[in-house]
């Protein structure tokens, strides 16, 4: 055997072995993207879990029934605006609920009118100083529901603590463009 052919096969033995330690790196690099992928993706409420906490289920259901239950006088032409908006009014509930700032246009701009736009939209946990921010808040009720509009209505959401007690009312407006429902307004 000629030098040449021996230095040849040594060659490709350390390119295959290079490229074992490669496949081997690559994979553990797709793994580790797999898991950050999952970390990252949205929970039910819309936000990664790996950034705040999310509703529990039986916060969920309170906040559903406390949709639901101040309506039930209510006419029904509102009730039909409020069940058609209803998916987009649990979306911006439980992201206040759980993002833990005074003002929470970086988690609801994505769901507003023209009318906010990307400015201040008061948060329920600005206020409250001894609740823990290891945990979401629950929707207490919602009540004072107002159609401003055929294409808008208003209502108050009540926050509440289960473990400082402390409580914060957001007034929340929502308006129908172009078929989409938005948040339209929020104020204390």
């Amino acid at each position: 055997m000629s030098i040449s052919f021996r230095v040849s096969v040594v060659a490709v033995a350390l390119s295959l072995t290079a490229c074992a330690e490669t496949g081997t790196a690559l994979q553990s690099l797709n793994n580790g993207l797999a898991q950050f992928n999952q970390a990252m993706a949205p929970s039910p409420n819309g936000t990664p879990a790996v950034f705040t906490p999310s509703l529990s289920a039986e916060q969920r259901t309170q906040l559903n029934n406390a949709v639901s239950a101040s309506l039930t006088s209510r006419d029904a032409g509102l009730r039909n605006m409020v069940n058609s908006a209803s998916p987009m009014m649990v979306a911006v509930m439980s992201k206040a609920a759980c993002y833990q700032n005074w003002n929470d246009a970086r988690v609801l701009s994505m769901y507003t009118s023209a009318q906010i736009g990307n400015g201040f939209i008061p948060g329920p946990w600005g206020p409250m100083k001894y609740a823990p921010k290891n945990h979401c808040l629950s929707i207490l009720r919602t009540d004072s529901w107002t159609q401003k509009s055929l294409n808008a209505f208003q209502y108050r959401t009540v926050y509440y603590s289960l473990e400082s007690g402390e409580s914060q009312a957001v007034f929340y407006e929502f308006i129908n463009q172009d078929g989409s429902w938005l948040l339209n307004n929020a104020y204390f």
